[in-house]
């Protein structure tokens, strides 16, 4: 879990100096040939996945591959710039219902050659959140403070899981971190950074009051959850 944090860094959005139980999300250097940062660290059976890969700018990305391919298919890829010289790579991945769970091997193909390989998973059981409610969303406060339904049939949340969030607001960059939640009785309460409060950006804060949010929570065992989406509406 740790590594995964150090993990999934994405350049050119939010160094997280939020104080309270926020992991700190740094700027990604380049290296060539390896992938700096990706996310989600696994891939759904029977679903459609969105990836997310930050890289350097200067080699892009041009496809993906993951092996053994048997089961999963590459339907569409989009590029979002987000001028810190990195690019955010978004790869569509279709997995069918019966792909065998376990690891696989991601490369990143760039005009100088394949990266060095990175382990995604397609986990044995998958996590479920829904029914995000959001409880408090207030411009001067520092946090939004919401709740959303969890179950976990295979496995267990345990008391303070990890919900990973990306908070778009308007133009500007997304916020991208992950915080621990409270589990109790089949909700889950998280409160995250809210945009306007955070202090050391990397880059032009996203300040629109109507804001896109994703999130997943991660189990014991390191299994994800499905992504659930809402809006806030900054008051």
């Amino acid at each position: 879990m740790y590594s995964r944090i150090r993990t999934f860094i994405v350049t050119g959005c939010t160094v997280l100096a939020f104080l309270g139980p926020v992991a700190h999300l740094g700027d990604a250097q380049e290296v060539p040939g390896v992938i700096g940062s990706y996310y989600p660290t696994q891939l759904i059976p029977g679903q459609t996945n969105v990836l997310n890969v930050a890289m350097g700018a200067r080699n892009p990305v041009q496809s993906i591959e993951i092996t053994p391919s048997t089961g999963i298919r590459v339907t569409g890829m989009k590029g979002r710039d987000l001028h810190q010289g990195s690019i955010w790579w978004e790869f569509t991945i279709a997995v069918a219902k019966g792909a065998a769970p376990g690891p696989r091997k991601l490369v990143a193909v760039q005009p100088t050659g394949g990266t060095a390989p990175v382990t995604i998973m397609i986990p044995n059981h998958l996590p479920s959140i829904s029914d995000v409610r959001i409880l408090s969303a207030q411009v001067t406060q520092p946090t939004v403070d919401l709740q959303f339904a969890a179950v976990d049939q295979g496995g267990t949340f345990g008391d303070s899981p990890y919900v990973w969030f990306i908070l778009g607001c308007g133009p500007g960059q997304p916020e991208v971190g992950v915080v621990r939640g409270n589990f109790a009785n089949g909700t889950i309460r998280v409160s995250i950074p809210n945009p306007r409060t955070l202090a050391g950006r990397a880059g032009a804060p996203a300040a629109g009051d109507h804001c896109d949010l994703q999130m997943r929570a991660t189990d014991s065992s390191s299994t994800d959850s499905n992504t659930a989406k809402t809006t806030v509406d900054f008051k």
